[in-house]
């Protein structure tokens, strides 16, 4: 369970700095960092594993310049890790920063990560290990739009509110939907968890072609960094759902022979502005909600 706070202390302030990839966020979370003597708490899904480096983005020693970064490089893609267990330990780590520190900065571009530590999440039942096995042999074997399909039949809610394309995010409801025998969408509340912290919200917004010429400039200085080799290292584990990701999946085609170097380079970049764009339409209507309860707003 997330810890216990005392009540709201105007004097503890966690700056949130949320936008999609390639927007500039670890440089302005360093310099926030800098300039009120804090330390970042990282909001990426993929950063946090130990085993991603290059094609995650993961920041540099260099770009961190001295400033502690939690919550990156502190899992392996061989855990079961999801929000849930994000919100509940990022809560308790902050409970203890606090304790010496009045500002913290929390960045990244998982937009259910930053929306679990600003306003909770709803509590979703355990699911049946056999169950996840058995999607997860169902994803193999049918394919991602067969089991948006059996979504879409089993709870209409959910399938209207979720990305089809993302295979985590569907099997996760399908899991709780055949271990419990209830829609998903019967244990989502969306109430708000009362925070002991204030919250300041920056939200790095970049013209599309920029933020797309920075993705896919992006791309190639992770190819030049080695990022094929990180890939092929780790192939052994490509059935991971940790793995099942943008960088990770196209390259893994490649060594299978599915695609040329070119063109897998190609679907990489092309997947990255995709991902960008959904989270682009996340995050605004996310800062939308923010205006219209009049939480301030840094652009």
């Amino acid at each position: 369970m997330p810890p216990t706070f005392q009540p709201l202390d105007k004097s503890k302030k966690l700056i949130v700095i949320l936008g999609p990839t390639a927007s500039g966020k670890t440089a302005l979370a360093v310099r926030l960092a800098q300039q009120y003597n804090a330390e970042v708490f990282s909001a990426d899904s993929r950063q946090i594993y130990r085993e991603l480096n290059i094609g995650v983005a993961r920041p540099s020693e260099a770009e961190m310049q001295g400033i502690t970064h939690h919550f990156i490089n502190c899992v392996s893609i061989t855990e079961d890790y999801h929000v849930g267990r994000y919100e509940q330990e990022v809560l308790n780590a902050l409970q203890s920063y606090f304790d010496y520190h009045d500002t913290a900065i929390l960045a990244g571009g998982t937009g259910l990560y930053l929306k679990a530590v600003t306003h909770g999440i709803d509590p979703f039942p355990d699911t049946d290990p056999y169950v996840l096995q058995q999607l997860q042999h169902d994803l193999d074997t049918l394919g991602l739009p067969a089991l948006a399909e059996d979504l879409r039949t089993s709870d209409p809610l959910t399938h209207a509110s979720i990305d089809h394309n993302n295979a985590r995010r569907v099997v996760r409801a399908l899991s709780v939907i055949r271990s419990t025998g209830q829609p998903f969408s019967a244990f989502k509340t969306g109430q708000t968890k009362e925070r002991p912290f204030d919250i300041h919200y920056h939200f790095t917004e970049v013209d599309r072609p920029l933020l797309y010429s920075r993705i896919e400039h992006r791309v190639d200085e992770m190819l030049d960094r080695g990022l094929l080799a990180e890939v092929e290292s780790l192939l052994d584990r490509r059935h991971l759902k940790a793995l099942d990701t943008v960088g990770y999946s196209e390259l893994f085609d490649y060594f299978d022979g599915q695609y040329t170097l070119p063109q897998a380079v190609d679907k990489i970049k092309q997947h990255s502005r995709n991902y960008a764009k959904r989270q682009l339409t996340w995050f605004k209507k996310y800062v939308n909600e923010l205006r219209e309860i009049g939480q301030p707003l840094i652009l």
